[in-house]
């Protein structure tokens, strides 16, 4: 369903307990700021569209395989098997496990709330909201995760260019953001300016550096 890319700090010691950061997609070039400080963990999917969706759906794009809908077979082997294989081989914080992504990666973290209370802090950058029945969702669920730290970011002009579900994005991301800062005990709620796809190293690094004040390193 996915492999892993293993980040370990240079000076990496077995007797120091490190964060832990798992990062959907597998893009961990961009937390270069938080390399040293943290064990990075890239999930690779060899199929995002079914993993990172948390319910079948047909696909916004003509042409294109639907949604898949799997993102509890993927968690479920995420952090039943892979998360104790990882406690297992390195020196982990367990209280400092964050997990997160952009875009569907995004999604399947905020979805993973309701399944899981894993993670210590949870991010989402540009997290695909407007996935179709995904406000409903928020709207009904009794999230278990309500402690965990949760970073939320999308973009004003997120979906402009299209004539599609996605030009509704902003819209449906404000109701999920407004949603989940009542629902849950601690959110960063923020919207940039930018679209879906921009700025993206810029993006990471404000994470970033949010991740190191919450888990305080």
């Amino acid at each position: 369903m996915f492999i892993t890319k293993v980040s370990l700090p240079k000076e990496y010691k077995p007797n120091k307990k490190y964060p832990l950061i798992l990062l959907n997609d597998g893009e961990i070039y961009y937390l270069d700021l938080l390399k040293e400080k943290a064990i990075i963990i890239g999930l690779i999917s060899n199929k995002r569209i079914d993993d990172f969706t948390p319910w079948k759906a047909e696909n916004i794009k003509p042409g294109m395989p639907d949604f898949g809908g799997m993102a509890d077979e993927y968690h479920k082997i995420l952090f039943n098997s892979t998360l104790p294989e990882l406690l297992s081989k390195y020196s982990i914080d367990t209280d400092k496990i964050a997990y997160g992504g952009y875009s569907l990666g995004g999604l399947a973290a905020i979805y993973s709330m309701s399944t899981t209370l894993v993670p210590n802090i949870i991010f989402s950058i540009c997290g695909s909201f407007w996935y179709p029945g995904f406000v409903q969702f928020c709207l009904d669920t009794s999230f278990k995760n309500m402690d965990a730290s949760v970073y939320l970011k999308n973009g004003k002009t997120e979906g402009s260019k299209h004539n599609n579900i996605l030009s509704d994005s902003p819209v449906l991301c404000e109701k999920v953001h407004s949603i989940l800062s009542k629902k849950l005990n601690d959110v960063t709620s923020i919207f940039d300016d930018y679209a879906h796809h921009e700025h993206l190293k810029t993006r990471y690094e404000e994470l970033s550096k949010w991740l190191i004040e919450r888990l305080c390193i």
